[in-house]
């Protein structure tokens, strides 16, 4: 009789631990998950930072672009073509300077 007890006590011993074994394992991967997901949403935060940057900076370009397309039509309605083709060398200038 005793040697069953400890049979059944050892095995529920075993069970329970192989029990622990699963759900620590079963953490761990979760962990793995979560630390993977986190790094996921952090990588997309950052690219949806750049992509609002790039939106805002093709804002102020479009804006500059119509600006400079007024001008220069105003320039050419008034036919000072000579202030039209020194604002179109000023601005490449500029952008030659940009790329430096």
């Amino acid at each position: 009789m005793l040697i069953i007890a400890v049979a059944l006590t050892l095995s529920q011993l075993i069970i329970v631990f192989l029990i622990f074994h699963k759900e620590l394992h079963n953490n761990i991967k979760k962990g793995e998950a979560n630390d993977l997901l986190t790094l996921r949403l952090n990588s997309l935060k950052h690219e949806a930072a750049l992509i609002k940057k790039d939106i805002n900076t093709t804002r102020v370009l479009r804006h500059d672009l119509r600006h400079h397309y007024r001008m220069l039509y105003a320039l050419l309605k008034d036919e000072d073509t000579a202030a039209a083709l020194e604002h179109i060398e000023k601005q490449e200038e500029i952008i030659r300077e940009m790329k430096h």
